[in-house]
């Protein structure tokens, strides 16, 4: 059996994607996945499961979506795809504040425009002071005026790379690397 990474978009924000953890972890379990555990409230899993990071993905997201009737986003990493993440992070000297650094990881490659988008984003909002950059399938982030306000997220942000993503802060990076290890 892998050990996979299961990322969830857009639950228990705000209100909206209400799903207790404890009603995941027990879908994952009847899912047939193993050593199942979550962390925090925002849609993070690691399991051991066969089969495959997209098998276990499609599984994951079917399951959501019978289990709170509306589709949920759901990308999968493995505990290397998370070493390489936090080995090449280029705002590695800024991340010892874990809630200003962020990575956003995505359903798949970005298309070929997403750079020009990214910029576009930047420079309509000069005043804030948000860095980012692009790595295959995953795009970093230094949000050093805060998360709460970036232009970095969302359908903004889903728009601009045509590619669901969900992110999460450098703490929570570090913390599933550390419960996926095998």
């Amino acid at each position: 059996m892998a050990t996979y990474v299961i990322l969830l978009r857009a639950v228990n924000l705000a209100g909206y994607g209400k799903l207790p953890m404890a009603e995941f972890r027990k879908m994952l379990s009847g899912l047939g996945f193993e050593r199942v555990e979550t962390y925090i409230q925002s849609g993070n899993a690691v399991v051991s499961a066969k089969g495959s990071a997209a098998k276990v993905a499609k599984d994951v997201a079917a399951g959501l979506a019978k289990m709170m009737g509306s589709p949920v986003g759901v990308v999968v990493r493995t505990h290397e795809q998370l070493d390489r993440v936090i080995r090449e992070n280029p705002f590695a000297a800024e991340a010892s504040d874990g809630a200003r650094v962020h990575v956003a990881f995505l359903a798949g490659p970005a298309n070929t425009n997403a750079r020009s988008a990214l910029e576009r984003i930047v420079t309509q909002y000069p005043k804030r002071r948000d860095r980012y950059h692009l790595a295959e399938e995953h795009i970093y982030f230094h949000l050093p005026d805060g998360a709460a306000e970036t232009k970095f997220s969302g359908k903004t942000l889903d728009k601009a790379l045509g590619v669901m993503g969900t992110g999460r802060n450098w703490n929570t990076v570090l913390k599933l690397h550390e419960m996926s290890r095998p």
